[in-house]
């Protein structure tokens, strides 16, 4: 009896011990590399791609050139007051003395669909005494601009999603036009593809897009890196990082 009682109280022991050993797995930490963009006005009246980044009460853009991609200013900013009019929410920028700038940022609530704000509406920017439309268009999933061209990555009211590419080398040839859901692009965009797939995993998505031999892979990970990848028959053409990208989803 007394080997029954030892023997059932080592085991009692294993057990307990085993229970100790099989501990959760530790939370995943996601160092973001490269910080995500408040938001990207990708002019579409002007031959020329804003990107702003903001922290805290500090902005600076950053803006390139088209066609070629080339940086031609970085600017700072402190952000200044944000009013509302008109259901929209104007927010001032300044640098030192006066108000050098603002941005103009529709209430998704005032859109036709409230629901396909899946970015928010940035609609325009005065900067330098310009006054500048940005592309919108609605259930954006990815807008990311790399040195070449803008990428658009949005789902249709039916739920598919769509590739459109804007060439900066053919932007002097583009005109902007209102689409449904209150949208702002330009046309002709330089390549469409639908009917795209979605993969996502630990490291982040891939959108997938095939027509007549040519896929189209637009990558955006966790650590905020992405880019663009063209395959022609299975092989590898070319690949462009994104200078900066900002993804959407709907709400809830």
């Amino acid at each position: 009896m007394r080997s029954t009682i030892l023997a059932l109280a080592a085991l009692t022991a294993l057990a307990a011990c085993g229970q100790q050993e099989a501990a959760p797995p530790p939370v995943e930490e996601i160092v973001r590399r490269v910080p995500a963009p408040w938001f990207i006005c990708d002019a579409i009246d002007a031959p020329a791609v804003f990107v702003f980044n903001r922290d805290g009460a500090s902005v600076q853009m950053s803006e390139f050139d088209k066609p070629n991609g080339a940086v031609v200013q970085r600017i700072g900013y402190n952000v200044g007051t944000e009013e509302g009019a008109a259901g929209s929410v104007i927010t001032e920028l300044f640098r030192e003395m006066g108000v050098d700038g603002s941005v103009r940022q529709i209430n998704p609530g005032m859109l036709e669909n409230p629901g396909s704000a899946y970015t928010l509406p940035f609609t325009s920017i005065n900067m330098d005494n310009r006054t500048i439309s940005c592309r919108w268009m609605p259930r954006t999933r990815v807008l990311g601009v790399t040195g070449r061209r803008t990428i658009v990555v949005y789902e249709d009211q039916s739920g598919d999603l769509i590739y459109n590419s804007y060439d900066y080398a053919q932007a002097a040839n583009t005109r902007p036009i209102d689409v449904s859901e209150n949208g702002r692009t330009t046309s002709p965009f330089s390549a469409e593809v639908r009917d795209g797939a979605e993969v996502t995993d630990a490291t982040g998505a891939a959108f997938t897009f095939e027509t007549q031999g040519i896929r189209y892979v637009v990558t955006v990970r966790r650590d905020g890196t992405g880019q663009l990848d063209a395959y022609q028959n299975g092989t590898l053409l070319q690949t462009e990082p994104f200078i900066a990208y900002v993804e959407g989803q709907a709400a809830g």
